[in-house]
């Protein structure tokens, strides 16, 4: 035998020996660090495979891990208490997009309820660690009620600003908002228009941004639909619409529906509007829900059908969509397709009251005379 084979298994011998006198938590610790070393697309790795990585504090596996909770991915269910999890661990050690989501968490009240002190300290924290995107978090929380009244616009286009002088995706898309609305500036609808052409062209975004190009472009549909600042094109409004719908953005499938219900820009076709909708619908999008309600109700591309009418206005009132508690109300009060409840229309009713609806707050006191009369 050759002396340097000979060598070769001595040392290999030597070293399977080692390896078994090796102690079992270097040998852990040295198979995590050899994983991270070799590690270079966390997309590609197992849910496994990250809870290990997540476990032993690695912040991109953490955030990978809570993103395909988040969002729901071919390994995992979408799971948002399970999403939080990982984003609450990967912001405790600093990571600015976890505090931003778990910001939006508390302010749209995901796994919670909202809460828009806590919506603000999140965003806030986010901010003084450098994140730039956060401001516009900010800036959503104060248009949602946070703080003095009398201050809300102002700071809103305040945050913004900052954002969209960074060149922040998210805050070009608000500061078009902004601009569209006149909410703490002078309303533009010029200048509204031309950044949000801007940001439907946007190319190349992360998951969080991935919904900018999609809420651009329905919102050009929107301007071109109502005539503002532009003339009123019914066609180029199509066309917007359009392209987010094909990308399967639910708002833009829903005013794919209007336009059909409508005859705007095309022949009036309830069932090709029924279908957009059903689109919309199976992404829990409540307005989708509550107009497919409407058609069943008044047999519009479909038999007549109260109970399906009332089941699809269920599901939207539901999640909080006043238009269909408004109506859930007035089947409720009048005993269409349903037995008269005063009790029960009056709880919707007041669902949409507790929402500023002032034909809601009417039918309110109209429904409490009217038990009262009863008795």
């Amino acid at each position: 035998m050759k002396r340097g084979l000979v060598i070769g298994l001595i040392l290999t011998a030597c070293l399977l020996a080692g390896c078994g006198k090796t102690d079992k938590k270097e040998t852990k610790e040295t198979v995590k660090e050899v994983a991270k070393q070799e590690v270079s697309d966390y997309s590609q790795l197992s849910i496994k495979e990250l809870e290990v990585l997540g476990a032993d504090n690695d912040e991109e596996a953490m955030m990978e891990l809570a993103n395909r909770c988040d969002y729901g991915s071919e390994d995992c269910e979408q799971d948002f208490t399970e999403a939080k999890k990982w984003y609450e661990s990967a912001g405790e050690v600093g990571n600015t997009d976890a505090l931003c989501v778990l910001g939006y968490y508390a302010l749209n009240g995901i796994t919670q309820d909202v809460d828009l002190d806590q919506a603000a300290d999140y965003f806030q924290t986010a901010i003084d660690a450098g994140s730039e995107r956060a401001y516009v978090g900010l800036a959503r929380t104060y248009l949602a009620g946070y703080g003095d009244e009398a201050d809300r616009p102002a700071k809103a286009y305040e945050n913004i600003n900052l954002a969209y002088q960074k060149g922040i995706p998210v805050g070009q898309y608000y500061m078009a908002y902004l601009l569209e609305n006149g909410i703490g500036c002078a309303q533009d609808y010029a200048q509204a228009m031309s950044i949000y052409e801007q940001v439907a062209e946007l190319k190349d975004l992360t998951i969080y941004d991935a919904y900018l190009p999609n809420a651009a472009a329905t919102d050009l549909g929107m301007m071109y639909m109502r005539g503002e600042g532009v003339a009123q094109d019914y066609e180029e409004a199509m066309k917007c619409f359009k392209t987010a719908a094909g990308k399967d953005y639910a708002m833009a499938q829903y005013y794919m529906g209007q336009m059909f219900e409508n005859g705007f820009g095309c022949d009036q076709d309830y069932k090709e509007a029924l279908q957009w909708y059903q689109s919309a619908a199976d992404q829990d999008y409540a307005p989708a829900l509550n107009q497919i309600g409407y058609l069943y109700y008044n047999g519009f591309g479909v038999e007549t059908d109260i109970d399906q009418a009332i089941y699809y206005q269920k599901l939207a009132a539901m999640q909080g969509y006043a238009v269909a508690q408004i109506n859930l109300g007035y089947l409720f009060e009048n005993g269409i397709g349903v037995e008269q409840n005063y009790s029960t229309a009056l709880a919707y009713y007041r669902m949409a009251a507790d929402q500023d609806n002032e034909g809601a707050k009417e039918a309110v006191v109209r429904v409490l005379k009217l038990m009262d009369e009863k008795e």
